[in-house]
């Protein structure tokens, strides 16, 4: 029996999903003539794009290290994430060109189409709800900014849905300029979209330090270990929500090598149990009023 990861079912149902509604979306919207509806469609076929950002993202950033990446493939992820960002920017420029046009050229929908584009744009909410839900979960299980940015993606595409059921409404009342600005509201809701994805992701790709709760409490668990007698030059940087990075802690002059180097793991081993901390390097020295800043104040 075929077993398949948490990502790789996200990213099937993502490329399922999205490839029946952009079907659906942009033949009953170039059939009509609704920009709203046919706005949302692209943004379902960026969605197919960042559907395929998601899976490669997940799939290199769990490469294990190697020679070209000590460190591991983690903020690959975090790469694609910004790519999906950009996306939604280039699709957004797009769409309020031709909404510009629309409101120029005061084009009103054909009323005889317009429960085409309701059925499009219900079957749009509820399938974009669900996916969001969905994604959320999954992404959130598993600690992926990928699939979490995907999800943000589909709950934006759900409102835009909404937004083309107000589109139909004004057309039927011959409100012929509501079409174009309901599609430039969908472009506000995908550009926000795009800020809130690259606001968490840059941050991290440009190694974020830790807020001082946490260094406080990396503080405190070390000094909780009997044989350490202070911690300085704590230098931690946010990944994936996780923190990582090196800190020296001071020992006794007079232990020996093999001893310093059990309270060393220790720490480490303990740091590591709170679920926060991954690969940590502690630096030892003996604790004389040389290294101490205690005893250098």
């Amino acid at each position: 029996m075929v077993s398949f990861s948490s990502a790789t079912i996200a990213n099937i149902l993502s490329v399922g999903v999205n490839s029946l509604l952009v079907a659906l979306k942009l033949i009953i919207g170039f059939f009509t003539g609704s920009i709203s509806l046919i706005a949302d469609g692209f943004d379902s076929i960026l969605d197919l794009i960042t559907a395929a950002f998601a899976g490669v993202g997940e799939k290199v950033s769990k490469k294990p290290a190697d020679s070209s990446h000590p460190f591991g493939h983690h903020k690959f992820q975090l790469v694609f994430s910004i790519a999906i960002a950009l996306t939604l920017f280039i699709s957004s420029y797009f769409i309020a060109s031709e909404s510009i046009e629309r409101l120029v050229n005061h084009t009103l929908l054909p009323v005889d189409y317009l429960y085409l584009i309701i059925i499009a744009a219900v079957i749009s909410f509820v399938g974009k709800t669900a996916m969001s839900i969905s994604l959320f979960k999954i992404g959130k299980k598993i600690n992926s900014v990928v699939i979490i940015a995907n999800a943000k993606n589909y709950r934006t595409d759900a409102f835009s849905s909404i937004f083309v059921l107000i589109a139909v409404v004004g057309s039927y009342f011959n409100v012929w300029w509501l079409d174009p600005i309901c599609a430039f509201i969908i472009v506000g809701l995908i550009i926000f979209t795009g800020f809130e994805i690259a606001k968490v992701s840059i941050p991290d790709l440009l190694d974020r330090g830790a807020p001082q709760e946490v260094l406080d409490k990396l503080t405190e668990i070390a000094l909780s270990h009997p044989d350490v007698k202070e911690v300085h030059i704590v230098r931690l940087r946010t990944i994936l929500g996780y923190y990582t990075g090196d800190f020296h802690i001071l020992v006794d002059p007079q232990m020996t090598i093999f001893e310093a180097h059990e309270v060393s793991e220790k720490v480490k081993q303990n740091l590591e149990n709170e679920g926060i901390f991954r690969e940590l390097i502690i630096h030892l020295e003996p604790f004389t009023p040389e290294e101490s800043l205690e005893g250098k104040s």
